[in-house]
């Protein structure tokens, strides 16, 4: 019995790739045989890190600058992978501003400007972008990480979870709206994951006691890893999913139960 996991081919482009969370989308689909794009915007020098260690263990790899809240640099990075690489067969949105945890009422207007322009009207930008590239190449594969908070309202965590809320309705809307030009959209929903934005909320912004209450309340009675949600990506963009789109599988270790 064959086990491995096939893709249809065409680029892979993370945006966020050199966050915990994206790098090890990264990898993990270099290692699955892709050429992958990279996007950064002031994490460079883990970028060309990133970048370095792919292509030292043999995948290949690229890694890019890029503004999301300006949709023409949006617009000029698909072109240009589209021409280096003929073909982007999936587009993955892990990106997302650094946020406080906060009350709502407490969230100041540049606060909140911040975060949407830069995650809610970025992820519109690449979303956007994608359906049109895919739409023109005859398909392709939309995933976007969002969070498992989505289910759940969280306490002071607003600003995270209501644009990935947003990102998640998008996602869903390209699922329904492009199916039939052969476009499947999911979305992967992180809970406490140790890597990245997750690990530096664990080490620097709950005290051990409300860390080891959180690790408790999770059925699993564990953190999750970057690899458990580059895995899940991972499968969504393959053609053993080929039939899974307007999807939003938590990846939480059952904390929404």
């Amino acid at each position: 019995m064959n086990a491995t996991l096939t893709f249809d081919s065409g680029a892979a482009i993370v945006f966020g790739g050199s966050g915990g969370i994206g790098e090890g989308i990264a990898r993990r689909f270099a290692a699955a045989g892709m050429p992958v794009v990279i996007t950064y915007f002031s994490n460079e020098a883990t970028a060309a890190r990133i970048k370095a260690e792919i292509d030292s263990a043999g995948g290949r790899s690229d890694c890019r600058r890029l503004d999301l809240t300006h949709s023409q640099e949006v617009d000029n990075l698909f072109a240009a992978v589209k021409k280096e690489h003929e073909r982007i067969g999936h587009v993955i949105y892990a990106a997302g501003p650094s946020v406080d945890f906060a009350f709502i009422g407490s969230i100041a207007d540049e606060q909140w400007r911040h975060v949407i322009e830069c995650d809610l009207n970025g992820a519109f930008y690449v979303i956007q972008n994608a359906v049109r590239a895919f739409r023109a190449q005859g398909g392709g594969n939309l995933v976007a990480v969002i969070t498992a908070a989505v289910e759940r309202v969280p306490l002071k965590d607003a600003m995270s979870a209501a644009p990935k809320a947003a990102i998640e309705m998008l996602v869903h809307g390209v699922a329904k709206e492009a199916g039939r030009f052969g476009i499947r959209a999911n979305c992967v929903a992180p809970g406490w994951i140790n890597a990245g934005l997750g690990k530096k909320s664990l080490e620097q912004v709950l005290d051990e006691k409300t860390r080891e209450a959180t690790r408790r309340k999770t059925p699993l009675q564990r953190f999750g890893a970057a690899d458990d949600i580059a895995w899940t990506a991972l499968f969504l963009c393959s053609q053993q999913a080929s039939f899974i789109t307007g999807q939003s599988v938590a990846v939480d270790g059952g904390l929404q139960l």
